[in-house]
């Protein structure tokens, strides 16, 4: 019996949690923006924005720790066009970060999602504002962690600066082999997609590189996010890449929980790292890329370390 094909992405996805089911959120944000959040159950939410209505809403929540949440919404469509909200909600500082991710804004490469971050803080009656907020940090840059989605797809993430990371070389050969030996024709015909694509595109652009950022949420949980730009903006045809991730990691324990956007489309993911030592080839390679206008993540030419 062959085994069962699995999304790359979900295999390894923890559990869906409902623990903030019943509880109620009053969040301030730095932007000026005030939230009011109702968890009806573990699967629905009612949302009011400065004031205003309730509206309805289905989330989707993974935990990081104890007290510390990834909560994902879909906001609104305007023209066909979905906001989505990922929001750290960390019960156990009073904070919160929201990842504000549009699509269609990037013309002509309406794939490409935008991402805006936000901080802020849980306002309790009675009680002041805190002042902490989770930051911008580079205390990842110089690692290299292996990131196991499924028991068969992988990524090395290799946190070349603050606001870039970098991929290893592709080895096109394991993909030559895996279409060699694949029966099933309709993944056959993706693989030697695949294997044509890295054929035309290595000897341009030897590696991926790639502009991210990291939030430090606590002593042991980092934000991560990075978008497909340099390697959308290979393909005009736009046949290629517009994903991105937005990933919170637990740094002791190596494993992250978070959302991987793609081609129009979304999906909740857990993946379980691998720390490797050894410097990789692409660490001393020149970037072959333009990183100077970069549109996906705006925020990154503001910080500074």
């Amino acid at each position: 019996m062959p085994l069962p094909k699995f999304d790359p992405l979900l295999q390894f996805r923890a559990p869906f949690n409902y623990e903030l089911a019943g509880k109620n959120f009053n969040i301030i944000m730095d932007d000026g923006n005030e939230f009011f959040v109702r968890f009806i159950d573990g699967e629905n939410l009612q949302w009011s924005e400065n004031g205003g209505a309730f509206v309805w809403r289905k989330y989707e929540c993974l935990k990081g720790e104890t007290d510390l949440y990834f909560v994902h919404i879909i906001v609104s469509t305007e023209k066909g066009k979905e906001v989505h909200y990922s929001m750290v909600l960390d019960v156990a500082q009073d904070l919160v970060t929201l990842v504000i991710t549009q699509e269609g804004l990037i013309e002509p490469f309406e794939r490409l999602i935008k991402v805006t971050p936000v901080f802020g803080a849980i306002k309790y009656p009675g009680k002041a504002l805190t002042e902490k907020r989770h930051f911008f940090t580079d205390r990842m840059t110089g690692r290299r962690i292996e990131w196991h989605y499924s028991s068969g797809f992988f990524k090395m993430h290799i946190y070349y600066k603050p606001t870039l990371y970098r991929l290893p070389k592709v080895d096109v050969g394991s993909f030559e082999r895996r279409y060699a030996a694949e029966e099933d024709p309709a993944e056959k015909e993706r693989l030697k997609g695949w294997v044509d694509r890295f054929n035309i595109e290595l000897p341009i652009y030897p590696f991926g590189e790639e502009p991210c950022f990291h939030i430090t949420i606590n002593d042991h949980f980092n934000l991560f996010c990075f978008c497909e730009e340099n390697e959308t903006r290979l393909y005009p045809d736009h046949s290629i890449a517009g994903g991105g991730l937005i990933l919170l990691q637990d740094l002791d324990r190596l494993v992250q929980n978070g959302i991987g956007y793609g081609l129009g489309s979304y999906d909740l993911t857990t993946a379980y790292g691998v720390e490797r030592f050894e410097p990789d080839e692409v660490e001393s390679l020149d970037s072959p890329y333009d990183n100077t206008n970069l549109e996906t993540i705006p925020c990154i030419y503001d910080l500074k370390f």
